[in-house]
């Protein structure tokens, strides 16, 4: 029996959606909307209207907020009982993951950019060639 492999959709269509995605609960990821700004969509006004969410959108996001998580827990400090040198050695190191947590924003940014300008791309394609048929 043959595995059938699945295309990332295109668009989360609910709660449901957006928890499985995330192997989740519904509860936790509106949680995460609400107290880390999740970036989900909602179609109309209120908290109980429709909601979508973009992949590519989630993905960044959890790229992202994950280091924000982090940032606020490694922040250096100076505790009187450690030696002089190691405190260089422990500055350095906060130094080095805050320095490592900026690219890795860098590069998601760079990749939901590349991404959308691929869909213009795609779009625009499809555009001349229907022309041209």
């Amino acid at each position: 029996m043959g595995h059938a492999t699945r295309a990332m959709p295109a668009v989360l269509n609910s709660w449901k959606e957006i928890a499985s995605y995330f192997g989740r609960g519904v509860r936790t990821v509106q949680r995460w909307e609400r107290e880390l700004r999740l970036p989900v969509h909602r179609i109309g006004r209120g908290r109980r209207s429709p909601v979508y969410a973009l992949p590519t959108e989630l993905n960044f996001w959890m790229t992202t907020v994950g280091l924000e998580s982090l940032r606020a827990k490694v922040t250096p400090h100076t505790p009187v009982e450690k030696p002089q040198e190691n405190l260089s050695v422990i500055n350095r190191s906060h130094e080095l993951v805050a320095r490592s947590h900026e690219l890795v924003r860098r590069v998601a940014e760079a990749s939901v950019r590349q991404h959308y300008e691929m869909e213009l791309l795609r779009k625009r394609l499809t555009n001349i060639t229907a022309r041209l048929l």
